[in-house]
Parts: structure tokens; C-alpha cells; sequence
């Protein structure tokens, strides 16, 4: 179960919990998309994963994907301030923003805004913010891996090309999904930015600990990935009401955008 918190630290309604991933299959309907193309991608994912050396790197295991769950965790909820950025973040939004004493957590491309700071303690990604995240994997950093649908090849591609690099990444990997995933996670939301605030949450930081930087209705950020323009803003509506549901919708900005 996911357990979410209040700005007083208090467990959430299992309610709302249970809505984060219920509105997966809502965005699913909207889209058009079949949910056994996200199960499939999920599925796969689980198998490729599932012995000792997944992809031939010992490090991808169950045993240390687990301990990875758990070190972020720890680092998540120990940390003053977890500042998640998102694909509009600019290098002056990102100025003003004190990064001392926080835990940074990059929603997919956006992390070329913030690659190397020292306090990124990870990426959460469905493999579209390329040449980015594989900049970063070279170094080591912790990816919280997708898998749907879409991107089924893509995050094959990716893993493989990463598995021969001299430092691989760390990963934890999630799916979307209302059933069990074995080796995988669904903590909610549907695009890189607003999961990113579900995993902050599903591993216990109390939104008053959260930051957004770089979230945006109204326009499509620099460090998105290549994307059909028209579908991408519809998205970010979407991202709106999955933030909205949580209760940070006044970090959002939603200049020039429109109700869906």
C-alpha cells in the first residue's frame, strides 16, 4: 500500500492512495490506450528483471533494486526539503532556489539542468529525455525506471546500452498497473513529474517538505523529449489534476493553459 501524508505528517485517506492509480486507467480511457500494452510492457519488465544479473549487472537485482527502494527512502524523508524539478525548470527559476540541505529529485530530461549536483538522489523516467539521462547513468545515478505501453522498446534499448557502461546506473523499477507487478512498484500518477511527487509521497515525505520547480500547464519545457506537441500539452493537463488531487497545485504554474 501507499502511504501518503499531509502537511502535518498525518497518514492521507488510503482513498486518495488508491485514486493515484485509479487515475491511470482514467488518462488510459482519454488517450485511447490499452491497458494490456501497459501490463505487457510491465510484465516483461518484471521477467528481464528477475534473475540475479538482470541484463548481466548484478547491481540491477531484486535483492539490490530493494536496498536502492530503501536508501531513498532514507534519504527522502531525512532530508530538510525534497525539491523535485520538472521539465520547464529554467537556470533562473533554478537560482533562485536554495539546494543546500534537500534531497533533488529530476522528473526524466530535467535532470540536464541539474546533472551534476550533488544532492540529485534520483531521476524518475520513462526513457524519452535522452541525451540527458544517459549522461547521467554513465555517472552512476539512481533511475526510477517505467515501463508502459509506449515505451516498451525504448526502455529495452535504453537498459541494454546502459549495461555496458563502465558505472552502471542504480534502478527501482514501476509500472502503471491496478494488479501486482512482481520486482515493480506503482506508487500513481501518469506523467514523469507528477509520479515523481507520488513516489516522494509513497515513500513517506510530507508535502510540506516538497518543492516544485519547473512544473508548468502552459507551455512545454526545454528538457522535454521529442513529443506530438498537441498531445504533450493535454498531458500536462493531466499532470495539473494528478497535482491537484494531492494538494500542490498553487507550486503549478498555469499560465496560458486549458481546462481539459
Amino acid at each position: 500500500m501507499v502511504h501518503l501524508v499531509d502537511s502535518s505528517g498525518r497518514v492521507v485517506t488510503e482513498e486518495l492512495a488508491l485514486a493515484l492509480i485509479q487515475v491511470q486507467s482514467v488518462v488510459r480511457d482519454y488517450f485511447g490506450w490499452n491497458y494490456n500494452d501497459d501490463l505487457s510492457s510491465a510484465n516483461l519488465m518484471s521477467k528481464l528483471f528477475s534473475t540475479q544479473r538482470p541484463y548481466g549487472v548484478e547491481k540491477w537485482s531484486t535483492e539490490n533494486r530493494d536496498i536502492n527502494k530503501n536508501n531513498l527512502q532514507k534519504t527522502l524523508t531525512e532530508s530538510g526539503q525534497v525539491i523535485i524539478v520538472g521539465a520547464s525548470v529554467t537556470d533562473e527559476e533554478l537560482s533562485t532556489v536554495n539546494l543546500q540541505n534537500c534531497a533533488i529529485i529530476a522528473a526524466d530530461g530535467s535532470v540536464g539542468a541539474i546533472a551534476n549536483h550533488p544532492n540529485l538522489a534520483c531521476v524518475v523516467t520513462d526513457f524519452d529525455g535522452n541525451p540527458h539521462l544517459d549522461a547521467v547513468a554513465k555517472c552512476g545515478v539512481l533511475f526510477v525506471a517505467h515501463a508502459h505501453g509506449d515505451n516498451q522498446q525504448r526502455w529495452q534499448k535504453t537498459l541494454d546500452k546502459w549495461n555496458r557502461y563502465a558505472t552502471q546506473p542504480s534502478l527501482i523499477l514501476t509500472h502503471q498497473v491496478d494488479q501486482f507487478v512482481d520486482g515493480l512498484v506503482n506508487y500513481g500518477g501518469f506523467t514523469d513529474g507528477d509520479r515523481a511527487v507520488c513516489l516522494a509521497i509513497g515513500l513517506g515525505v510530507t508535502l510540506d517538505k516538497i518543492k516544485l520547480v519547473g512544473f508548468s500547464t502552459g507551455q512545454i519545457g526545454q528538457w522535454s523529449g521529442n513529443t506530438n506537441i498537441d498531445q504533450k500539452m493535454m498531458k500536462l493537463e493531466w499532470m495539473y489534476k494528478i497535482i491537484e488531487m494531492i494538494g500542490l497545485e498553487d507550486q503549478v504554474d498555469i499560465s496560458a493553459s486549458s481546462a481539459l
